[in-house]
């Protein structure tokens, strides 16, 4: 019986239970886009075909499906794919602008050194400043080159240069032997430049139609120092020694490269006398790069002329202790008490007089280093300070800054040569290879005053007084060295 009944069900029933698992399969189709979102984009825009399709498969009687194809519209399946599908969009906005946003913010971000290091990076590194080195090129010749008598062209040294660095100061150093200097036209010539400084243009002409007519040339160029090297004429111990400005500034190869062939040439412009020329150096401070010049300060005016009084001193102690003993009769004269046996033994020593005492105090006087020599004015400086009084090293000191000095109440410790002489300058490569000038007869003295033509100065236990060409021209060969009160 119920087999029968199963096959005589009437027809709604039937469409009512198709209708039911219609809804039921739309239900899952639903769940199953929801669930899996990745096949979204599989989804046709328009599900109508597919849904009518669907109902083809399940209704027995076409003509039925007119009824159920009106509940389509109250299908849900429809709008929940098209809300799905808006869905994936947002998702994508808001994962994209993600990398974007990053790096636009990253200015704007919590101070802190590491956001800000790829800004660091764009900045223009400084160029380092180097400070110049001192470097010493001579040409020691196996034998003296001979300089023709009378003859314009003359001859010729060169020097060869293989060190591309800029050149920050320039000097000369010339050992010449020639009777009657005033014939001799020397020039320096650098041929990657083309630049030609004439140095020493017959010397004491126009004042003497014939110029000087002393011996031989022993000296330094240097354009820092006072006087001129074009009015010197000295009888010993040479027309020109000491240190000088050239007849044209050195200055003029400044901010070169040093790099190259340089040539100096000498000639013999009057009969009757010969020379020749037995070595000459250049030294030259160089470098990668060169520091910004320090601006000249001039001094202020000062009076014509000034003598101080109060300024006392005693012979030295030790042979070899000029240095200690002037500077235990400064530093008295602004109130400081020191012995000058134990200031003696507190210098420091050395085989650079920059540096410390040369040799035995005890030793002769006159020789030059490693002999036995004397100290320059650093160590002095130095050892003054841990005093208490207020020395400082100056190497040049200008001859108006010394007067300036001696204006404003405080006398001048300078070194100068013999018994204010002139004395010619000697380049000496101690150990550590910084070269320095020395001179024979190093001396040291106090300057107390100055006039128009006159200097004063304290020499052991006695004031004295030279013109002042005689000092400058003493006072040049160790290169102007002095201690003030100022650095």
């Amino acid at each position: 019986m119920s087999q029968k009944r199963n096959r005589y069900i009437p027809a709604f029933v039937l469409l009512f239970s198709t209708l039911i698992l219609f809804g039921i399969n739309s239900s899952r189709a639903a769940n199953n886009v929801e669930e899996t979102p990745f096949q979204i984009s599989s989804i046709t825009p328009t599900p109508s075909p597919t849904t009518n399709s669907t109902l083809d498969q399940i209704t027995p009687t076409p003509t039925s499906v007119s009824a159920p194809i009106t509940i389509t519209p109250t299908i849900t399946v429809t709008p929940t794919i098209t809300i799905t599908i808006t869905i994936t969009p947002t998702a994508t906005l808001t994962i994209e602008p993600t990398p974007t946003i990053t790096p636009t913010s990253t200015p704007t971000a919590t101070p802190n050194p590491d956001n800000f290091l790829p800004l660091i990076m764009k900045q223009p590194t400084p160029r380092p400043v180097i400070p110049p080195e001192k470097i010493l090129f001579c040409d020691y010749l196996p034998s003296p080159l001979p300089i023709p008598d009378n003859n314009p062209y003359g001859t010729a040294n060169t020097i060869y240069i293989n060190d591309s660095r800029q050149i920050y100061d320039l000097n000369i150093s010339l050992d010449i032997d020639h009777t009657w200097i005033g014939d001799l036209i020397v020039e320096l010539i650098h041929l990657e430049t083309g630049k030609t400084a004439r140095l020493i243009d017959r010397p004491g002409i126009p004042v003497s139609n014939q110029g000087c007519d002393n011996d031989d040339i022993k000296a330094i160029l240097d354009d820092e120092i006072t006087s001129f090297v074009e009015n010197k004429c000295a009888p010993a111990p040479a027309a020109i020694s000491g240190i000088f400005q050239p007849n044209t500034q050195l200055s003029l190869f400044d901010q070169d490269s040093i790099a190259g062939s340089w040539i100096l040439s000498l000639s013999d412009n009057h009969k009757n006398d010969t020379g020749q020329l037995n070595n000459w150096c250049i030294a030259a401070e160089i470098s990668a790069s060169l520091p910004t010049p320090t601006p000249t300060v001039l001094p202020p005016a000062v009076p014509q002329q000034v003598v101080l009084s109060g300024v006392s001193g005693k012979g030295q102690a030790l042979p070899l202790d000029c240095e200690s003993r002037s500077a235990v009769d400064w530093a008295a004269y602004f109130g400081y008490s020191i012995n000058e046996i134990t200031f003696f033994t507190q210098l420091p020593h050395s085989d650079n007089p920059d540096k410390g005492f040369v040799g035995n105090v005890y030793d002769e006087w006159g020789q030059i280093p490693p002999k036995s020599y004397g100290v320059h004015a650093e160590p002095v400086a130095a050892l003054l300070r841990g005093y208490g009084v207020p020395a400082y090293a100056h190497r040049p000191l200008s001859w108006e800054a010394l007067k300036a000095e001696i204006a404003a109440g405080r006398p001048v410790f300078v070194w100068i040569v013999g018994s204010v002489q002139n004395g010619i300058p000697v380049y000496y490569s101690p150990a550590d290879g910084l070269d320095t000038v020395v001179a024979r007869y190093e001396h040291t003295v106090i300057v107390t005053g100055y006039s128009q033509n006159k200097v004063y100065f304290l020499n052991g236990a006695n004031i004295y007084t030279r013109s002042v060409e005689q000092f400058l021209d003493s006072w040049s060969a160790l290169g102007n060295m002095a201690i003030i009160t100022s650095p």
